[in-house]
């Protein structure tokens, strides 16, 4: 044997042992749980259903959170197991407004959640570049959103499908207040903190409601499919998930050698690089051309909120739909539910107009219908000639659910059958409705005639007795 062999040998005998009291004593080894535990963050969406109602009702938030109720055990789950509650803030803003009504099942499980640091989704889960997508001064921020909702605008992060967006869309969300986004890697293909589309996708068909997928067996596939940090969703769409399977699911996925960690919404900014897919752009333009139109509608309001947060909620519950295959009858059920100008403000008219002075005042009732004082304008103007306005627009406030009326000053010409066209507009000189015609008789000259008549009788009645005074009397002398 060489000298070469035997220091060969020397130096592996002495690596042998080194490696061997490292593994007996620990020393220097890597834990093999660091190799084959893989860490997983889910996020567990707690969002209410799409019903058109404002606020969740007392009845449902009781019946969902006390004991056995399907978000009562849902997030118990997702406590226990270390994942991350994602919730709609329109239940925070339901469980708000009930104030002290508000039962203590519901005000206990509203405080577990938040003591898990939840996420805040916007209200009814809406898609931000879904409510992006109206002109520049129609586009619903988190500022907007924190309004309706009472969450801080920092604190709401948007959640979009990849269903609705364009290039710009990115820009315009992150002006809107939406830079941490829920994003997935197959919408954010180069996003850090994107969570998995295909694993959720796997997740969504195991715990979907009717499945016959065994979610034991997927989260098992899920476990053994990576040992990297995987991020994965339960589906935004919580109404399609079946509750037993979806527990079954996160308690069988965090069984055995797996770590859990929180889930951390993505930042995004305009250079973000996104591939959207299968946009319904006609819904979403039917959808967002309606907010415009509802937001002129408030113009005339003192209170322009009390027309448009009712609208800016459903509007909401409406966008968080878009990844569905009812996206398109849910916007276009929005529009049929618009409540136009005409709704608040209309003309109260009565029968025709006679006009039998040189001057007279028409008078005008204009009844609001809404829940909120309304200012409009007024204006009438003549068809003809036949008589002249001389103040032929006024700005009147009606006060809510009455009416008031205005007089128009009109000042006759000549005599003869003529139109008054009025119309509503907003102080902004928005037209409210289509104009109404006033038809007016003029017959202006009656009263000097009726006048001249009159002393021409009298006149003629105190000639007859004088006359016949004075003859009695020369009959006599």
């Amino acid at each position: 044997m060489s000298a070469v062999e035997t220091v060969g040998i020397r130096r592996a005998r002495v690596s042998l042992a080194v490696a061997a009291i490292a593994t007996l004593f620990g020393f220097g080894a890597v834990p093999a749980d660091a190799v084959s535990r893989p860490t997983f963050s889910v996020l567990v969406p707690i969002v209410a259903s799409g019903s058109s109602t404002d606020l969740v009702s007392s009845e449902e938030l009781t019946q969902r959170t006390s004991p056995g109720g399907s978000w009562a055990r849902l997030t118990s789950a997702a406590v226990s197991n270390g994942a991350t509650i994602a919730i709609d803030s329109r239940i925070i803003a339901s469980i708000a407004a009930l104030g002290e009504d508000t039962p203590s099942t519901v005000s206990a499980w509203l405080d577990s959640v938040r003591r898990s640091e939840p996420i805040y989704l916007p209200w009814g889960n809406a898609d931000p570049f879904v409510i992006a997508a109206a002109s520049p001064s129609y586009r619903v921020s988190t500022i907007q959103l924190s309004d309706i909702s009472g969450i801080p605008a920092i604190e709401i992060i948007g959640w979009p499908t990849g269903h609705a967006g364009s290039a710009r869309s990115l820009r315009i969300a992150e002006k809107l207040g939406f830079a941490n986004l829920i994003a997935d890697d197959k919408t954010f293909p180069d996003v850090t903190n994107s969570y998995s589309a295909s694993a959720s996708a796997a997740i969504a068909q195991a715990v979907s409601i009717g499945s016959e997928t065994d979610p034991v067996a997927a989260a098992a596939q899920l476990r053994g499919s990576t040992s990297d940090p995987l991020a994965v969703v339960l589906p935004r769409d919580t109404a399609a998930v079946d509750v037993d399977r979806a527990i079954v699911f996160l308690n069988a996925l965090y069984k055995g050698s797996v770590r859990s960690s929180r889930f951390v919404p993505a930042v995004v900014t305009k250079d973000t690089a996104a591939a959207f897919h299968g946009v319904p752009a006609s819904a979403i333009r039917l959808l967002m051309a309606q907010h415009r139109l509802d937001r002129q509608v408030a113009e005339m309001a003192l209170d322009p909120h009390a027309i448009t947060v009712p609208r800016l909620r459903r509007l909401c519950v409406v966008a968080g739909l878009v990844a569905t295959d009812g996206f398109p009858a849910a916007a276009r059920g929005y529009v049929r539910t618009a409540q136009t100008y005409e709704e608040f403000v209309t003309f109260s008219l009565g029968s025709d107009f006679t006009v039998l002075a040189d001057s007279a005042e028409l008078p005008l009732t204009i009844t609001n219908s809404s829940v909120t004082d309304i200012t409009v304008i007024a204006s009438v103007n003549a068809v003809s000639g036949i008589v002249s306005i001389t103040k032929p627009s006024q700005t009147i406030t009606i006060p809510s659910g009455s009416s008031a009326r205005v007089t128009v000053p009109m000042v006759s010409v000549a005599n003869g059958k003529t139109s008054l066209r009025a119309t509503l507009t907003t102080t902004s000189g928005i037209a409210v409705s289509e104009p109404v015609f006033v038809e007016i008789d003029v017959q202006a000259q009656w009263e000097g005639i009726t006048l001249v008549t009159f002393v021409a009788i009298v006149a003629s009645i105190m000639g007859i007795g004088i006359a016949r005074t004075v003859r009695d009397r020369r009959r006599r002398s």
